[in-house]
C-alpha cells in the first residue's frame, strides 16, 4: 500500500506541506519596510521560513575590507507566493 493511499485512509497522518516556491529573499528584502540607513538582509532556512536582519552600518573608522554593522531588528517569516504577490507572516521576533 503506498503512503498516498495510507495517508487518505488515516486522517491522523500529517499531510505533506505543498513544496515551497524557490528562494524569495531578495523579493523580501525589496517589500519589507526599513529607515533610510538601515539594509535588509534575509536567509532562506528551510521550506517557506526565512530570518529577516535590518543591518545599520558602523560609522567608526574601520579597514575597507571589514564591514561592521548592527542588527537593530531580526525577525522570522513564513512567506508564500500568492498570484505574484508575497504573502508575509510573521513567527517571531528577536
Amino acid at each position: 500500500m503506498s503512503e498516498e493511499t495510507t495517508a487518505a485512509k488515516n486522517p491522523s497522518v500529517p499531510q505533506p506541506r505543498p513544496a515551497a516556491s524557490g528562494d524569495l529573499s531578495r523579493e523580501i528584502e525589496q517589500s519589507m519596510e526599513r529607515q533610510p540607513d538601515e539594509r535588509i538582509r534575509t536567509v532562506r532556512l528551510f521550506d517557506d521560513c526565512y530570518r529577516c536582519n535590518w543591518w545599520v552600518a558602523d560609522k567608526t573608522p574601520h579597514p575597507f575590507w571589514l564591514v561592521t554593522g548592527t542588527i537593530r531588528k531580526s525577525r522570522f517569516v513564513r512567506v508564500t507566493k500568492k498570484n505574484d504577490r508575497l504573502q508575509i507572516d510573521d513567527i517571531g521576533s528577536r
